[in-house]
């Protein structure tokens, strides 16, 4: 649980960064407008901490609180801190307290405010230290020309110091920036352009996209406001200064995050493994106390393991496996796609199953320059559905299989569905079409996707 001591740790930290903000939160604690729940109340908050703010719960992510300290509770601090000064900047403005219709204003000047103070942070990380001096400056006649100014025998403390100055322009302009997010939009950072999109379904049928994060304020606003499991503002703009912000990806529906996912390399001598370090998504966020649960898309945890699993074949081929450790919670769901238990709560990628089969099968089709190498890997896939169907079952657990395995094979039958795995499909009908109740169906659903001749 929350105790005072942790809020007042927080809000000291706040007020080595900005003492206006950290004087007006300790006023507040003192005067009991942020206070922590007692005990009791608190025992019953399920798997989150609270603490009021002016007598409403604030949720502080549990995990994030354990594994970084007083990171959570000093970015709901901030959150609440801006709308409060919102709210005295309207009440000037509008002469009244009442904030009807304005609530979505308030709600993102507060997101927007504790951004900001992230990025000047990160900043103020990345400035060089005062009492070492920065490299000499290059004489111009050293300059190559078509660089970024970084002279070809630069040392690595020049490229450094050239590299954290490009960052802290980045940064800088990225407070200025008020543009949306655009599910297929091109992101920057700095110069850096990233065109890796991968286009699927979530939620039967809603179009989302599988790429890096965007590095735009809508998006980190969007985080802050989500409050996922492991993917905080700092930890995504820490991504950014270590270099590895290319591993942190996202899937985005109607230019909205739905869940995110980190990976990482692991490698021991002469193996290989590429590892799926974080995953969370709307849908896993549970509802605080005085929250109501959003609605959440169906199917985000999937279509966020099939960009990865098309991500690694398509440009990570040397790589052995797909790794993952999880939480006791989601064992079941990681199996059901495809991972083996490895050791107490590791897992490894076999052969993709259920739900995993179809998502990729719909993203790899969207794909315009597919892999040759990853269409045989998705066929023999693709034939284990039919052999699903083959067993006839009656059981719960069974018929939900075989259900998973028929909004497969419809897939690969859809109008947009490659043609590679179209055929695969049209193949394993004919050969066992009389065995398979439902071929029926699916075969009507093959004539339509065989061309007529003319005449």
């Amino acid at each position: 649980m929350l105790k005072k001591e942790h809020i007042k740790q927080a809000i000291n930290v706040i007020a080595g960064r900005d003492p206006e903000i950290g004087y007006t939160l300790d006023q507040m604690l003192g005067l009991g407008r942020i206070e922590a729940l007692p005990p009791e109340a608190d025992a019953t908050g399920g798997e989150d901490f609270y603490f009021l703010f002016d007598r409403r719960p604030v949720r502080v992510k549990k995990s994030i609180f354990i594994n970084e300290g007083t990171v959570p509770i000093e970015q709901q601090l901030l959150i609440k801190y801006g709308e409060m000064a919102k709210k005295r900047e309207l009440l000037g403005e509008m002469g009244g307290g009442d904030y009807h219709g304005v609530t979505t204003d308030i709600h993102m000047a507060g997101l927007k405010l504790m951004v900001i103070h992230e990025i000047d942070y990160a900043i103020k990380r990345l400035e060089p230290d005062p009492e070492t001096p920065p490299p000499e400056p290059i004489a111009p006649k050293q300059m190559p020309s078509g660089t970024e100014g970084i002279p070809a025998h630069a040392t690595d403390q020049d490229t450094k110091y050239a590299a954290q100055h490009h960052l802290i322009t980045f940064l800088e302009a990225l407070k200025q920036e008020d543009k949306p997010l655009e599910m297929l939009g091109t992101d920057t950072i700095g110069n850096l352009k990233n065109d890796l999109v991968y286009l699927g379904s979530v939620d039967v049928d809603m179009p989302a996209c599988f790429k890096q994060f965007p590095f735009c304020m809508d998006a980190l606003m969007q985080v802050a406001d989500i409050n996922m499991e492991f993917f905080h503002v700092r930890f995504i703009i820490d991504c950014l200064i270590r270099g590895v912000a290319h591993n942190l990806f996202s899937c985005v529906v109607d230019d909205r995050i739905e869940g995110m996912v980190y990976l990482a390399f692991k490698q021991q001598y002469l193996y290989q493994a590429l590892e799926i370090k974080y995953i969370a998504t709307v849908r896993g966020r549970p509802s605080g106390k005085d929250e109501p649960r959003p609605q959440a898309l169906k199917g985000v945890g999937t279509f966020l393991v099939a960009g990865v699993w098309i991500l690694w074949k398509t440009y990570l081929r040397s790589i052995k496996d797909l790794l993952l450790d999880s939480e006791i919670g989601a064992r079941q769901f990681y199996e059901t796609i495809g991972f083996q238990p490895r050791g107490f709560s590791g897992f490894v990628m076999k052969i993709p199953r259920g739900r995993l089969v179809s998502a990729i099968v719909d993203m790899a089709s969207r794909c315009p320059d597919l892999n040759p190498g990853i269409v045989g890997e998705i066929t023999p896939i693709i034939q284990k559905q039919f052999k699903i169907l083959l067993k006839k079952s009656h059981r719960k657990k069974k018929a939900a299989i075989r259900a998973v395995a028929i909004e497969t094979v419809k897939t690969c039958l859809a109008p947009d569905s490659n043609p590679a795995f179209t055929s695969t499909a049209i193949e394993a009908l004919n050969r066992y079409g009389k065995k398979i109740p439902e071929a029926e169906d699916l075969i009507q659903l093959a004539k339509e996707r065989i061309p007529k001749k003319d005449g």
